[in-house]
């Protein structure tokens, strides 16, 4: 394949690879894309000699900055480029509130130690807590005592074998 032919490929090549990128986020094609129409403009150099390698160089870059702005001005208002944009302004979306107070007084476990923060599960859910206080142990039994904003302050409850000795404890007192 000659000067001209490898010219040929890589202005198709690149292209192809930036009109790709539209369907394909990521950078990647749009890169290769770019590293390939460079690679054309050094071919055009050598297939064409300096003073039409240059006049291929300056087509190249031209051609792209005005695909550019059509791309940027025009394919919005595409069919296709509808179905690539949002169609509504989310400033009016709330992400739905899960409200941290409903967890004051639930009883859950600690998932990691908690000194001072970690990780617990009430009703199945991992949520992030500070203990109050003392150093708490994964696998001990808490209660949530206090809510500021989305952030949980527990407490660690006693052992469950010695919640019954307690309770006779204070009947007999």
């Amino acid at each position: 394949m000659g000067p001209t032919e490898v010219f040929t490929v890589l202005l198709l090549a690149g292209l192809l690879l930036l009109g790709a990128e539209i369907f394909v986020p990521g950078g990647v094609l749009g890169v290769m894309g770019g590293f390939a129409l460079m690679g054309a403009m050094a071919m055009g150099f050598v297939a064409f000699g300096p003073q039409q390698g240059v006049l291929a160089a300056l087509l190249i870059l031209v051609f792209v900055g005005i695909s550019i702005a059509l791309w940027i001005k025009i394919l919005p208002r595409t069919p296709i480029g509808k179905s690539l944009t949002l169609s509504t302004d989310t400033a009016g979306y709330k992400s739905a509130a899960v409200s941290m107070r409903d967890y004051v007084g639930k009883e859950g476990e600690a998932v990691s130690p908690l000194g001072p923060s970690g990780l617990i599960r009430i009703d199945g859910k991992r949520l992030d807590a500070v203990a109050e206080g003392k150093w708490i142990d994964a696998g001990a039994r808490i209660r949530v005592v206090h809510v500021v904003g989305n952030h949980l302050t527990v407490r660690a409850l006693p052992p469950a074998s010695a919640e019954p000795q307690q309770a006779d404890e204070s009947a007999s007192a």
